[in-house]
């Protein structure tokens, strides 16, 4: 494993750090947003809907984003991200001073484009990867949000240290600078393959129009294409649902605002160490038992969340939500990516980023309302539900017939 590590581009190292740092910032806004979003909000059940607006526009952004990196390359369009994640701190800490919750829900829209590109720096990492080095790729380009589980929430704690500004700003603006230094890091990073993205997007609407085909078309009719896309969704989803529900929960049973974000920090390493291994972890197990074993991670999550208000509870139910995330992502990207081909790479990326996002969107609107209404055991037996669907595909996938996918050809990794 550790020799296949060595063999990366360099460029694979820096983008894990890039998306690393990303994460970082999303997980200073997962720690503050709810409770920002409550003390602004005209009635609580609406406190989630800033972070739901956040995945709104990551949606929205996904496809036009992948489409505008068929014109110009990655990189252009990465850092452009990267501006509107620094918008999105300046303009959600003059928000909490202005005590303006349609501003609060401007900011995180803002950062949901940056996230949009930050997700696609993994499929990034792929392009620059040798074929064999696919899973490899994607596990290290998302093994740099541990340093997110680290860094996240010790910036959301001390960032009142560096800003000196009460309440919710200086998290904010800590989001922000750090969404700076993304920019900075890619503007000197090199994209060697940018021009090439480019010849082969425009090749490939070129070359369906000469034999009279639809080539958007022929990735999106394999259904282990939409098993690895719902696989990814229905895992982001239900782990927005809860975690984003788990502040508003812990709140209201009594524990400190430090100790949610310790809680957050235990689960973002859940969700981003496995990553150092599910690159071998997927060649062993095959992408679909790998996606299944993230399957029953969600399910134990919401068992063990039955059992909260107990610390314990809240904890471990975080943790295994975080590892049946990494499962159902990174065995999602992998399998989009194996599937499509270079022609199609940047349009199925796109719609697969897309669904994800609008599952969360939905996730993260509906949970504070889910939870006032419902309540959180309410919660956990929805979440229970939503799974359902998937783990039935998962069995037609498994059983059904269909064969499994073999890596598309990739072009030579340049670092």
């Amino acid at each position: 494993m550790f020799r296949d590590i060595l063999r990366l581009p360099i460029g694979v190292l820096v983008l894990s750090l890039c998306m690393g740092l990303g994460t970082s910032a999303a997980t200073v806004a997962v720690a503050v947003t709810s409770l920002a979003g409550e003390q602004l909000a005209p009635d609580r059940s609406l406190a989630t809907v800033p972070y739901g607006l956040q995945f709104v526009a990551l949606m929205g952004s996904a496809v036009p984003l992948t489409m505008l990196m068929a014109r110009v390359g990655r990189k252009p369009v990465n850092i452009l991200a990267s501006f509107f994640g620094v918008g999105a701190g300046l303009v959600s800490a003059l928000a909490v001073a202005m005590e303006s919750f349609v501003l609060l829900c401007a900011g995180h829209m803002m950062l949901g484009i940056f996230l949009a590109g930050l997700a696609s720096l993994r499929f990034a990492a792929i392009d620059r990867s040798p074929s064999d080095l696919r899973e490899m790729a994607v596990s290290l380009a998302l093994f740099g949000g541990v340093l997110a589980g680290f860094l996240g929430p010790t910036l959301a704690r001390s960032a009142g240290v560096v800003f000196p500004f009460e309440g919710f700003i200086a998290p904010y603006l800590m989001l922000g600078f750090v969404c700076g230094i993304v920019a900075v890091i890619l503007v000197f990073l090199p994209f060697p393959n940018d021009a090439e993205t480019v010849r082969e997007a425009q090749a490939a609407k070129q070359q369906a129009r000469d034999e009279g085909r639809n080539v958007k078309t022929e990735v999106l009719s394999n259904p282990l294409y939409w098993f690895a896309v719902f696989g990814g969704a229905v895992g982001y989803g239900v782990m927005t649902l809860l975690m984003v529900a788990s502040s508003l929960e812990m709140r209201s049973a009594g524990y400190a605002f430090e100790i949610n974000t310790y809680v957050i920090q235990v689960h973002v390493l859940a969700m981003f160490a496995p990553s150092l291994f599910s690159g071998v972890l997927v060649r062993w197990l095959r992408r679909d038992r790998f996606i299944a074993v993230g399957m029953a991670f969600m399910v134990g999550a919401a068992i063990v969340a039955m059992l909260a208000p107990a610390l314990w509870a809240f904890l471990i139910a975080l943790m295994l939500l975080g590892f049946g995330w990494n499962f159902l992502y990174v065995g999602g990207a992998i399998m989009v990516a194996s599937l499509a081909t270079s022609s199609e790479k940047l349009r199925a990326q796109g719609v697969n980023d897309m669904i994800v996002s609008s599952f969360s969107a939905v996730a993260a609107l509906t949970s504070g309302a889910c939870l006032v209404l419902f309540g959180w055991l309410g919660l956990q037996i929805f979440a229970l539900i939503v799974l359902v669907p998937l783990i039935v595909f998962g069995v037609i996938v498994r059983f059904g017939g269909i064969p499994t996918p073999t890596p598309a050809p990739a072009p030579a990794a340049a670092g």
